[in-house]
């Protein structure tokens, strides 16, 4: 006696949870001046806050003693990351925003829902080959 097993019980789901996140600068005072400078498609709430965390720390050299000190203590290594990731999980969007000089550094994440891309003549989507990452390359990349 043989059982025949569905091939549709080990698809992919058509959509699954995860977060967005992105890095946008925007010039103190000066409207629509807005970059996305990184964006970055996180699989749960713990790794969208991971990514917060290290460009936090990338950019905390070049903040004041005091912000820096701040920002390291409570958001990075202290109860502020538990905070986002907590609203992550809620469904509700998280931002960290620094001010570094000139330029106003915000980090955000918000919870998405990613479509599955379908295999196409038995290859990949070209979202498994690549990182979800935005590079800049002109006036199309400005933050909306």
């Amino acid at each position: 006696m043989t059982t025949s097993v569905d091939r549709n019980s080990y698809a992919a789901p058509l959509v699954r949870a995860g977060v967005w996140c992105e890095a946008i600068s925007t010039y103190s005072g000066v409207p629509k001046t807005a970059t996305r400078r990184d964006g970055y498609a996180a699989l749960s709430p713990e790794a969208a806050v991971r990514w917060i965390r290290a460009g936090v720390r990338t950019v905390a050299c070049v903040l004041g003693p005091h912000q820096a000190g701040y920002v390291l203590d409570h958001w990075v290594d202290g109860p502020g990351s538990a905070r986002a990731c907590a609203r992550l999980h809620r469904g509700e969007p998280c931002s960290l925003t620094l001010y570094p000089g000139i330029q106003e550094l915000t980090w955000q994440a918000r919870p998405v829902r990613f479509l599955h891309l379908a295999q196409i003549n038995g290859r990949p989507p070209c979202g498994r080959r690549h990182r979800p990452r935005l590079l800049l390359t002109g006036r199309g990349d400005r933050a909306r």
